[in-house]
């Protein structure tokens, strides 16, 4: 047989349905009516986590690592130098507490501790051996067979109180060294002094060795019979069963006061959602309103836009000119974007503004009513959540109102707006180039008057271009004044469609806030039946559970 933790298969289902009773009551979702039966529970699981001990005790030489190590078949423990007083032998770390341990992959060691300790005859050992006692399920004193008189086990057992032995095994070992007669009077040895030392209705086991396959088996199931035997794990398994039974009794009398709830009028949610769509309708009478004032808004955006496009492209003719007007329709396209984002931000803002006092106007109405209906204290009305949301729906508007403007072809038709008048730009700079060439070269061969022919020629026709530049500047100004009205104009169904959208979203913002009060009604509603199925299955497995423990 193996040597495995006690009360396995018990332990799983006391511990599987107890989380589930705390599951119940996480998902009932009332921690005051709750915490109270909540918290032995969880300790109760909590105590539950720390592995069974076996201890082993003995003076030096008397064959304790070698006896664990037959226990769980793990030779390494025989075989491992001792390190300080004591040494503990696990499968894994299940309480977080690695100091003075070691681990074997021996997956019968789950759940269990195997303590090794130091030679018992020393001071320090003894002091910790004791401390050790205090969580052994099983003490194993070890008595070397050469010289049972003189263990250290014998003091040890002394001091221990009698109610406290039911743990305890001697195990004489190192018999194979023990010559035929001593080893036939061993077993009559041990019971005398077990009688003389006080240690009467302790069982004890005559332990051969290693070789001898009946005897480790015996050694193994006496251990195990001891573990199955500790009240510690037992008990613990009863009690956590009986507070989780309390604490299913408590969840079903929560239930059934929350049943009483239900049947009273589940209208009144339904009430208030009525107010918060009748809110709604006020807030689209002035959709029509409120895309004018959106439409206004954009018109005062293209004058200011018009301004920055005039004094972009300048009074003076310059190759400058020519560089800016290649680059001006993705900037007057985002200038047009960054005017209208600004200009809607405050817009939308001050129609923010007045939105939030009609709700928080509601909002106080309401809150009276809430607690006296449904037992709900929904608080002072929550000012920042809503602006938070708020701020994020003006965002999102501005991102709606440049997508028709994008999906339009905008950027590309200011770009050709602009560049049209590149060509005869280019041109005049570089007539104004080669006449000042010229004027240049004739200048050195010594022709003057056609040098100075050349430099007038030049300035005539920087002059000219700069008025052209001048009438070009207004045609400009007048085609993106023109472009802008037509996509509104192309776009108006789109920005309608954003500007419906934002308010249902803002209503629906407010409507959130009410949140807790409806899915505490809906629970009632649809969630109390659950609920209650499960707490009655809960109920019956522990039960049955306990009946078994």
């Amino acid at each position: 047989m193996d040597l495995r933790r006690p009360h396995q298969t018990e332990e799983g289902l006391v511990r599987l349905w107890a989380e589930k009773a705390l599951e119940l009551c996480v998902d009932i979702d009332d921690e005051e009516a709750l915490a109270e039966y909540r918290e032995p529970v969880e300790k109760m699981l909590s105590a539950l986590d720390h592995d069974r001990r076996v201890l082993a005790l003995g003076g030096e030489g008397s064959g304790k690592s070698s006896l664990l190590a037959n226990l769980v078949g793990a030779p390494v423990i025989a075989q491992a130098a001792m390190e300080g007083s004591y040494a503990c032998w696990r499968f894994i770390c299940r309480d977080g507490d690695a100091s003075h341990s070691h681990f074997i992959p021996v997956a019968t060691l789950y759940g269990l501790e195997l303590v090794d300790t130091a030679d018992l005859g020393r001071e320090d050992v003894r002091h910790t051996s004791e401390l050790l006692l205090q969580g052994a399920d099983v003490a194993l004193g070890v008595l070397d067979a050469r010289c049972l008189d003189s263990s250290p086990v014998w003091d040890l057992l002394a001091s221990v109180p009698q109610e406290n032995r039911s743990a305890w095994m001697l195990v004489a070992a190192q018999v194979d060294r023990l010559d035929a007669r001593e080893a036939i009077a061993l077993k009559e040895r041990l019971r005398e002094l077990s009688h003389e030392r006080g240690a009467d209705g302790i069982r004890i086991l005559i332990y051969p060795g290693k070789d001898d396959p009946t005897a480790v088996n015996a050694l193994r199931t006496c251990v195990q019979e001891l573990l199955q035997s500790s009240h510690g794990l037992y008990t613990s398994l009863r009690v956590l069963a009986e507070r989780s039974m309390d604490l299913v009794q408590r969840a079903d009398r929560v239930l059934s006061a929350r049943e009483g709830l239900s049947r009273m009028d589940n209208g009144f949610m339904a009430g208030i959602e009525q107010e918060i769509d009748n809110f709604l309708h006020s807030q689209m009478i002035g959709l029509a309103e409120y895309t004018r004032g959106a439409e206004h808004t954009l018109m005062q955006t293209l004058g200011e836009l018009l301004t920055e496009v005039r004094h972009s492209i300048g009074w003076a003719l310059s190759p400058g000119t020519l560089l800016r007007l290649e680059l001006m329709g993705g900037m007057t396209e985002k200038a047009l974007y960054r005017h209208m984002d600004t200009s809607l931000q405050h817009m939308q803002e001050e129609a923010d503004k007045q939105f939030t006092a009609q709700c928080e106007a509601h909002w106080r109405h309401v809150r009276p009513r809430m607690k006296k209906s449904l037992e709900c204290e929904i608080g002072d009305f929550p000012d920042a959540a809503l602006q938070s949301e708020l701020q994020t729906l003006r965002e999102r508007l501005c991102r709606q109102m440049y997508e028709p403007m994008a999906a339009a072809g905008l950027r590309g038709r200011m770009f050709s707006i602009f560049v049209a008048n590149v060509g005869w730009m280019r041109g005049c700079v570089t007539c104004m180039c080669a006449f000042f060439i010229l004027a240049g070269s004739l200048g050195c061969l010594g022709h003057d008057i056609p040098a100075v022919a050349c430099v007038l020629l030049a300035i005539a026709t920087w002059g000219i271009g700069c008025a052209l530049q001048r009438v070009a500047s207004n045609n400009i100004c007048t085609s993106v004044e023109d472009l802008v009205r037509e996509m509104c104009n192309i776009c108006e169904k789109q920005f309608l469609a954003a500007l419906e959208g934002l308010i249902v979203s803002r209503v629906a913002a407010y409507r959130q806030l009410y949140t807790t009060p409806r899915r505490k009604v809906a629970r009632r509603e649809t969630e109390l039946r659950p609920l209650q199925d499960r707490q009655r299955t809960i109920y019956t497995r522990l039960r049955v559970l306990l009946q078994h423990l």
